[in-house]
């Protein structure tokens, strides 16, 4: 079966589709494939709990190689076809402990990656971490919100599941358009809420430093290396008009579905374009 990519501008020209967003549990335990963040061709890992298959395959189909997860080799997918033309571009990655990280630094030297870990001691932990996979790096603090990058430097960023954890989440895009070249591009996964149209706050920080919960009980997202991070925001559609209006332009849903690519289940990865 073909590699399928469907573009969406707004919510009402998905809701004018009449697409489906369908899930497909994977009932065997294995998934050939090649991955499009490592290269390798062994398949891909389904992850199975207490002898049930997933109800969702967008954290459970792993590469056998790298261990990379469906939506992470999405996205990557998506960021190989906007750098098709760029032999040595520049890449930031807003994760660096991951093996997103390690897989894609064998293919681009030059890719650069941190964590929002302010934390000396911390960094140290996240850093032994990436030494023991061979990736010899020094794991980097980084606040979206304030990205170390001169201005028009970079070819593309990947923001993977990251957005709903930054308070200020306009302030981060207006970064990334800052940062990106002219036409480099910006690809960003979210816990995305497809059938909404309007993005919600569940979070908010306040002036003296603490935070109104504004749903109970607050919501808190599982990180296998740094343990929960708190979800300031639930998004819709809406998400693509901020994007528009902080600077990038051509904002757009995919909706990204290849078996071959170990993608059997359709994947939702925003881009936007400098």
């Amino acid at each position: 079966m073909a590699a399928s990519v469907e573009a969406y501008r707004d919510f009402a020209a998905w809701q004018a589709s009449g697409a489906m967003h369908a899930q497909v549990a994977a009932t065997q335990r294995h998934w050939p494939g090649t991955c499009d963040a490592c290269g390798n061709a062994s398949g891909f890992v389904v992850d199975w709990t207490n002898g049930e298959p997933p109800q969702t395959l967008r954290e459970a189909l792993r590469c056998a190689a790298c261990g990379c997860n469906s939506r992470q080799r999405a996205a990557t997918g998506a960021m190989l076809r906007e750098l098709a033309s760029k032999p040595r571009p520049r890449i930031h990655l807003t994760e660096q402990a991951s093996p997103l990280f390690i897989a894609l630094r064998r293919r681009f030297p030059g890719l650069s990656g941190s964590e929002f870990q302010p934390s000396l001691a911390r960094r140290l932990k996240l850093s032994t971490w990436l030494w023991r996979q061979r990736a010899w790096a020094w794991v980097r603090h980084g606040d979206a919100t304030a990205l170390r990058f001169a201005d028009a430097s970079l070819d593309a960023i990947l923001c993977l599941d990251v957005l709903e954890h930054v308070p200020d989440f306009r302030a981060a895009l207006r970064e990334f358009a800052r940062v990106l070249k002219p036409g480099g591009a910006l690809l960003l996964t979210v816990p995305w809420h497809w059938t909404n149209d309007e993005s919600r706050e569940i979070a908010r920080m306040r002036s003296d430093g603490g935070i109104d919960f504004l749903q109970q009980p607050p919501e808190y997202h599982g990180d296998p290396l740094g343990g929960g991070v708190l979800c300031f925001h639930h998004f819709g559609w809406d998400l693509l008009d901020a994007m528009r209006d902080c600077g990038l332009a051509e904002a757009e849903a995919l909706r990204i579905s290849d078996p071959e690519r170990g993608l059997p289940e359709a994947q939702w990865v925003l881009r936007a374009r400098r």
